[in-house]
């Protein structure tokens, strides 16, 4: 089996993607946000648990943040646009965009 690559963009430089190329970050972003998603419900748990411990919860808080930003940096260097947690636009070529929000499987084609 062959090896995949995967393209990671320049923050600052915007990619635009066909409907293919679209639906394989697609798999990306599932697999990203999946992950990222475990960390920051269990982050979120410990929060709760601690909340009558202002110093843990806060600690919490500071790991939760960061995991946040880890997600959305990664968004960006595979190409997405981050909008709101787990929610994710792709630029089309062309005009338009599309839409991800998780836990989807499918894109939605904005103009």
């Amino acid at each position: 089996m062959e090896a995949q690559v995967h393209n990671i963009f320049n923050l600052n430089s915007e990619k635009n993607f066909t409907e293919d190329e679209a639906y394989e970050l697609l798999n990306l972003l599932i697999a990203v946000t999946n992950k990222a998603k475990n960390k920051i419900n269990a982050l979120r748990s410990q929060i709760e648990y601690n909340k009558n411990i202002p110093s843990q919860a806060m600690g919490f808080e500071k790991e939760l943040n960061v995991e946040l930003q880890k997600w959305s940096e990664k968004v960006r260097r595979l190409g997405g646009i981050p909008l709101s947690l787990y929610q994710v636009k792709i630029p089309a070529q062309g005009e338009g965009f599309y839409l991800w929000e998780h836990p989807k499987a499918d894109l939605e084609f904005h103009f």
